[in-house]
């Protein structure tokens, strides 16, 4: 395992959770995470364990957000399926609203023409 793999899968993880392919890239990021526990063993510098440790968390938050992501999403595919679902158990529109019963028209002018032309007779009577 050399420091030039941990780079190109830390490399490979970014890209996939650029592109989507986030369970892709939680392994890659799993991966990374394993590999770099164990380099500091294999080099002998008394500052790199505090470095790589670092290092490790940053990386190790950024699992975590492709993690959160991946929740996300998979509560949005629940939640259009549980919408699906009762959408199909309700009733058409048709059956919940049924159309109003027609009114009966009624004239409302027919008693002011009667008025009107009771007023006219009554005035061909005075006159005549």
């Amino acid at each position: 395992m050399s420091l030039v793999m941990i780079v190109e899968n830390v490399k490979l993880a970014h890209e996939y959770a650029l592109l989507g392919n986030y369970d892709s890239a939680i392994v890659y990021h799993q991966g990374v995470l394993d590999q770099m526990n164990k380099y500091p063993y294999s080099v002998k510098d008394i500052y790199l364990p505090q470095k790589w440790q670092q290092v490790w968390q940053e990386i190790n938050v950024e699992a975590k957000h492709v993690k959160d992501i991946m929740k996300t999403l998979k509560s949005f595919k629940l939640d259009s399926t549980f919408l699906q679902a009762a959408q199909h158990e309700l009733p058409a529109a048709e059956e919940v609203w049924s159309l109003p019963a027609p009114r009966k028209r009624t004239n409302f002018l027919l008693p002011l023409q009667n008025q009107r032309q009771m007023s006219l007779i009554a005035l061909d009577l005075t006159r005549a």
